[in-house]
């Protein structure tokens, strides 16, 4: 291949003019919000289309009970509280995360302990997540990242041995299944996000919200009560004798999903499984188109999961050692001249954070998960480089394409020819 470089200078590789014809459905969003405006719905929960949304997904992932909330990380802080962690308890997360999954939990005194990752599925390691359960441990907090879907076997069989409950982070992974059944009905509690707008947002999005599934009674009423203050029917709902006495106050938080981002997300889940099978076969072309070239790894999925959702894109490991050492930013930056929607995850790890360095007096006066003892736990000692060797080896190097739901015609060919090319003339990029 003799063609130059765009970056200097040359004719980009992808020459589509329109890289994705899916067109998010506006006019259908429009009219969803106008229908609550013009019905004064514009607050409440329990009833008319939050109720509904809540039960159409309900069904759809096959689980008892489902609940809306404000965020996806109100509805991880919810699942912490369903799950009784609290003051001084331990739950387990990888290190390849975000702070959305667990500050919750970090809020109510407990401590974050970090996992590291396969590399390969770029999820947490179940080994890894073993070696690390102490008698402090309450719950173990997998994320499917990206839409790609966890070991949840061996997942689930360390929480039988170990009576440790599992909270799934799905917040990426709509209509993702492991085993022929839908993440949302596997474990013991799963969150989802409804944050942003089609197509790039969460796979069903309505702005800003999130939803909580589980199959477990006790779990449910306890989110009921954590921060679902005057939701309709609340003290009907409420069965088990420690909650059947409260009233509608509950315990006085306000997690409640706003019924416009709810009217978005059920117009966007309309869609849902029709972009995840699209979006599905455009990363198995691109994946294979790519499969054998230097210094490009895309991502695995286990056998039996049944990645979807795909926020933020379709990831592959970059390798800088088989291109002499050219730094990752640099190759994202050929790639992004020649046309590719390319981009690269930029975020430090979760131990990395200066908080989880040097620790943090969460409340003052000395008192907190990451300080010195506190009701049970052990000083803090901060994470330091090497902790997590499989995490920090890919750190840097993690690309993502874009989701792409319709293709432009040829668009997947001209992907691969911009890959050949920067990787043909790395060596000019040094």
């Amino acid at each position: 291949m003799s063609d130059k470089l765009a970056l200097h200078g040359g004719n980009p590789a992808v020459s589509v003019p329109v890289l994705d014809h899916w067109q998010p459905p506006k006019e259908e969003m429009k009219r969803a919000v106008c229908e609550l405006i013009d019905a004064d719905f514009l607050s409440g929960s329990g009833t008319g289309l939050p109720k509904q949304f809540e039960e159409q997904f309900r069904q759809y992932v096959g689980a008892q009970y489902c609940l809306s909330v404000n965020h996806g990380s109100t509805a991880l802080a919810s699942a912490f509280f369903a799950v009784k962690v609290g003051p001084g308890d331990e739950f387990i997360t990888p290190t390849l995360g975000y702070i959305g999954t667990y500050g919750g939990a970090l809020h109510m005194g407990a401590r974050p302990v970090f996992c590291d990752i396969d590399p390969h599925t770029l999820l947490a390691d179940p080994d890894d997540i073993e070696k690390r359960i102490t008698p402090r441990t309450k719950a173990i907090v997998p994320i499917h990242l990206f839409g790609n879907v966890c070991e949840m076997d061996a997942l689930r069989d360390i929480s039988v041995r170990y009576g440790i409950p599992i909270i799934e982070d799905a917040a990426h992974a709509h209509g993702a299944e492991w085993d022929g059944v839908k993440v949302g009905n596997i474990s013991d509690v799963t969150c989802f996000s409804l944050q942003g707008s089609p197509p790039y947002g969460k796979p069903i999005c309505g702005g800003e919200g999130g939803l909580v599934t589980t199959n477990n009674r006790e779990y449910y009423e306890r989110m009921l009560v954590h921060c679902h203050l005057h939701r309709t029917g609340i003290t009907e709902e409420l069965t088990l004798p420690e909650y059947r006495e409260l009233d509608s106050q509950v315990l006085g938080q306000k997690w409640r999903a706003h019924p416009l981002a709810l009217a978005i997300a059920h117009v966007t889940m309309q869609s849902l499984d029709y972009r995840n099978a699209k979006r599905t076969e455009f990363r198995q072309k691109v994946f294979e188109a790519l499969q054998g070239m230097p210094g490009i790894e895309p991502v695995c999925s286990y056998p039996k999961a049944k990645p979807a959702g795909f926020y933020t894109g379709h990831p592959l490991v970059y390798h800088p050692e088989q291109l002499h050492g050219l730094p990752a930013q640099r190759f994202v930056e050929a790639l992004k001249a020649e046309g590719v929607p390319v981009s690269l995850y930029g975020r430090k790890l979760e131990h990395q954070k200066t908080i989880f360095r040097k620790g943090f007096d969460l409340w003052g006066r000395g008192r907190g998960p990451l300080g010195g003892e506190f009701l049970g736990l052990p000083p803090f000692e901060g994470y330091k480089d090497g902790d997590f060797p499989q995490a920090e080896k890919v750190a840097g190097n993690i690309l993502h394409i874009r989701p792409i739901i319709e293709p432009a015609e040829g668009l997947v060919e001209q992907i691969a020819r911009a890959f050949e090319k920067v990787i043909t003339h790395h060596q000019e990029l040094l």
